[in-house]
């Protein structure tokens, strides 16, 4: 019976009638806007994506080969994989990313969480130290790896461990 909700109401339908955002109509027809602070209600879980940097610099010829199989391995991984018949189209490969404690290679508890990922982007920079710079061989001296990941399921509640809060889960 509110005279707001009422013009509300109308300025929902008109906007949906014509396929306009409400707001517009609303400002437009009777100088009012939806508060913005109910947008920030919850709409749904969302898939957190994580950012990583690592600049790789090898110090023998046997070091430098293992970082273009590294820049390989995400590379390919991260590509979608064609079927025989190439009708079809595989998903990329997904990653289980953790950090690792030192000393007992088990994941530790007071760094976050990840649930399986997707790798979304890298990129490789070939001359992280602002100069063209390469071993006899052609391999450069440093690379610099940016990955993006994202999660390819979101976090719920109910998937913290009830451990009195020791670790930081998620």
């Amino acid at each position: 019976n509110n005279e707001v909700v009422k013009k509300g109401i109308a300025g929902f339908t008109a906007a949906s009638a014509v396929g306009s955002n409400i707001n517009s109509i609303l400002g437009r027809t009777q100088g009012i806007i939806l508060n913005p602070n109910l947008e920030l209600l919850f709409q749904g879980p969302t898939l957190r994506p994580f950012a990583f940097e690592f600049k790789l610099s090898p110090r023998s010829r046997a070091e430098a080969e293992e970082i273009v199989k590294i820049i390989r391995f995400f590379k390919q991984g991260m590509a979608p994989i064609r079927e025989k018949s190439r009708l079809f189209l595989r998903t990329p490969n997904t990653f289980r990313i953790k950090y690792v404690q030192l000393g007992n290679d088990s994941e530790s508890s007071f760094m976050n969480k990840f649930k399986e990922c997707a790798l979304q982007s890298l990129s490789v920079e070939y001359a992280p130290e602002g100069t063209y710079a390469t071993f006899s061989d052609g391999k450069m001296v440093s690379y610099q790896l940016s990955f993006t990941f994202q999660e390819i399921e979101p976090v719920f509640n109910d998937e913290y461990e009830e451990d009195g809060d020791t670790t930081i889960g998620f």
